[in-house]
């Protein structure tokens, strides 16, 4: 008798609450967008065929930079290639904080800003 009356309790409140929220609509969530020209695609620009379509410029990081340095080294062995991948991020990092000290970022953002220095 002592289990089944927190369970009787708990199965009428589980009860009156879902009927509370089967009572509800959903929230409608819309967004209010001015009238404005469609958005045209960079991918979807028209080429008549008689021009060369060329390739946007892809930035790199500074991390796949060195990556790419790395691996364009063929004759290292690959303990070598990792601790020289290492040393060129842990530079690539102090650059970063270089950039930040000498544009005052505060040092809360300061992690932040040398992260994305280094991926981007």
């Amino acid at each position: 008798m002592r289990i089944i009356t927190p369970v009787v309790y708990a199965g009428l409140l589980a009860v009156s609450i879902y009927a509370a929220l089967a009572q509800t609509s959903p929230i409608q969530y819309t967004a209010s967008v001015p009238d404005q020209a469609p958005t045209k695609l960079a991918y979807a620009a028209p080429n008549d065929g008689t021009t060369r379509a060329t390739k946007p410029a892809v930035r790199v990081g500074k991390r796949e930079a060195c990556r790419q340095k790395i691996a364009s080294n063929k004759q290292l062995r690959p303990r070598e290639a990792r601790d020289r991948m290492q040393l060129c991020v842990a530079e690539a990092r102090v650059d970063c904080l270089r950039q930040a000290i000498d544009r005052h970022v505060l040092p809360s953002q300061r992690r932040l800003y040398v992260k994305s220095c280094v991926a981007s």
